[in-house]
């Protein structure tokens, strides 16, 4: 018998929920499967937290006696249940010492979910639908949940940027699973463009890259602190077409698209093999593919960049503007079919207006590139309170309409920094100026 696959149940989701994938999984050969329910021991109390969620996961674990030796059981994860089962890794155990071999994300809430800031009774209606009551949602849940909340950013330093990879050949051989289209009826309020009506492809998609910046009183960037990474590891995606939220996991006469089934069974008898480089890919990325080669280009071209603004003070820098440009010169037509065009929305984690998630639409942005022949970008924050000695003693300096100063994006940055279907994690880091007015020994 192969490892057996542990389903993780997100928090409102009941056993049968699930039955039909449970039975398409133990219909797959030496496949059988263990239902571990959050909600069977956790109250979603508003205090509730990710590390409640992997400590109560952890002691579940050990009184169901669900084997603890490195990579001897697959795990099959829905929407928060990703974010869930990072926790708990991360929190009990090491990249190279922990009980999963095969990990399958469906619809992986990895960098929330633009739902979770609309409130319980929004959020409700459109995922479980009209007239169901009794729908709950914890506070701390939906603020982990949030478009740009500390705790996804975090979690993915943990894990996708730690020093040591957490996936592919001989640690955890993952695949993220996530359709392409939106709920119908009444629950297509929640639909966007770019997501499966409750997560952004960009937003559950785990191969990410992260850039940091310093800049200083002028908005020039510091020598030596411009840094460009990708996260670790090779993690599997692969879009659904025609599949949403639900679909994808057998609900709601789900799937829609057969390959759904044929993934996620291969994906259940992944090896280390399949997770070898092949090409600028690897294996089972490369087989994934191949499968419907035209998803990726039909699915909408979105991206989403998650930026966090501090000073060099430590303070998070809460009411800002980021500022996209070209020259410094009068640019007005380019600035507004940009800001209209190509920047899709904007959300400030309502807790910390320093952490904010920028939505973009790439189609338009290689409709941009070609009209006026792009080859450069700048990228520059608008930051409040402005430095204004000595009516405004401490503040920020922004950068001046006739010039240009910031982040300065070459044409492979570009590519690099928007790339379809992925989440850029930004930290800036900006001078604050304190006029010596502030304080005087007399």
């Amino acid at each position: 018998m192969d490892n057996p696959v542990i389903i993780l149940h997100g928090w409102s989701d009941n056993s049968r929920s699930f039955a039909t994938i449970s039975k398409f999984i133990k219909q797959l050969p030496n496949k059988k499967t263990v239902h571990l329910h959050l909600g069977d021991w956790l109250s979603m109390h508003d205090d509730v937290t990710y590390t409640d969620l992997g400590t109560a996961m952890q002691r579940a674990w050990h009184e169901m006696g669900l084997p603890t030796a490195d990579r001897s059981v697959d795990l099959v994860v829905h929407s928060t249940g990703s974010l869930v089962a990072r926790q708990w890794l991360t929190q009990f155990y090491s990249a190279s010492h922990n009980p999963v071999k095969r990990f399958v994300m469906m619809a992986p809430a990895n960098f929330g979910s633009h739902l979770a800031h609309k409130g319980r009774s929004f959020f409700g209606r459109a995922v479980k639908g009209w007239g169901q009551p009794g729908f709950q949602t914890g506070t701390q849940i939906l603020k982990g949940l949030e478009l740009a909340s500390p705790y996804s950013q975090q979690l993915a330093f943990n894990d996708l940027f730690a020093e040591d990879s957490w996936y592919g050949a001989g640690k955890i051989l993952a695949t993220v699973m996530i359709g392409n289209t939106g709920y119908s009826g009444v629950s297509a309020i929640a639909n966007e463009a770019g997501s499966d009506g409750t997560v952004r492809i960009s937003g559950a998609n785990l191969n990410c890259s992260r850039i940091t910046v310093a800049l200083d009183e002028q908005q020039c960037v510091l020598p030596g602190s411009l840094q460009f990474s990708r996260s670790k590891g090779d993690i599997a995606l692969a879009i659904l077409d025609n599949e949403n939220h639900s679909t994808l996991v057998f609900k709601d006469k789900g799937p829609n698209n057969p390959l759904t089934q044929t993934i996620l069974a291969e994906a259940l008898k992944v090896e280390d093999a399949d997770y070898q480089p092949l090409a600028d890919s690897f294996n089972w990325q490369q087989q994934i593919n191949a499968l419907d080669p035209a998803v990726i280009g039909k699915s909408p071209q979105r991206s989403q960049v998650v930026c966090q603004l501090t000073d060099h003070l430590a303070n998070n820098v809460q009411d800002y503007f980021v500022e996209f440009y070209r020259t410094g010169k009068k640019d007005e037509k380019f600035e507004q079919q940009l800001y209209q065009q190509f920047l899709c929305g904007v959300h400030a984690y309502s807790d910390n207006g320093a952490y904010r998630t920028l939505y973009f639409n790439l189609a338009s942005l290689n409709e941009l590139r070609q009209r006026y022949q792009l080859n450069k970008l700048y990228i520059s924050f608008n930051a409040e309170p402005h430095y204004k000695p000595p009516r405004q003693p401490v503040g920020y300096a922004s950068v001046a309409a006739s010039a240009t100063a910031g982040l300065k994006l070459q044409p492979d940055d570009i590519d690099w920094l928007f790339t379809p279907h992925q989440t850029v994690l930004l930290q800036v880091v900006m001078q604050r100026s304190v006029d010596a007015a502030v304080f005087k020994l007399r």
